[in-house]
């Protein structure tokens, strides 16, 4: 097997308490499509979720975190519209921090291991 062809992959998450993930790729995927769609409703569509479920990971985020992940606005026929706060958007943007520099560590320690 040659070094060039492997590569080092790692996923990480955010943990509350007894090990509960608050916050990681799946969440990220979530509050993107709900940028992407402009309502909570056509991103659980679009990502083949139920309105309810996305909803309640939402929430739970906002309830353990202490910050509003979105600005919602009802409207009338057509539906709300909801956008991310800049809390949200400064969340994702620190945790794609966080990974890239993970996976610039991990890739320095696979050379030095594996060299």
């Amino acid at each position: 097997m040659e070094k060039q062809n492997l590569k080092v992959r790692m996923r990480i998450w955010l943990e509350y308490e007894a090990g509960e993930t608050l916050f990681g790729e799946g969440q990220i995927t979530i509050l993107e499509a709900i940028e992407k769609q402009g309502s909570i409703n056509a991103a659980a569509k679009s990502l083949g979720m139920g309105y309810r479920s996305m909803w309640g990971r939402l929430k739970k985020i906002e309830q353990r975190m202490g910050l509003h992940l979105l600005i919602r606005r009802k409207g009338g026929v057509s539906g709300g519209e909801s956008v991310l706060t800049p809390e949200a958007k400064l969340m994702i943007e620190k945790f794609r921090a966080l990974q890239q520099d993970l996976n610039r560590a991990a890739e320095k320690i696979y050379d030095r291991i594996y060299s």
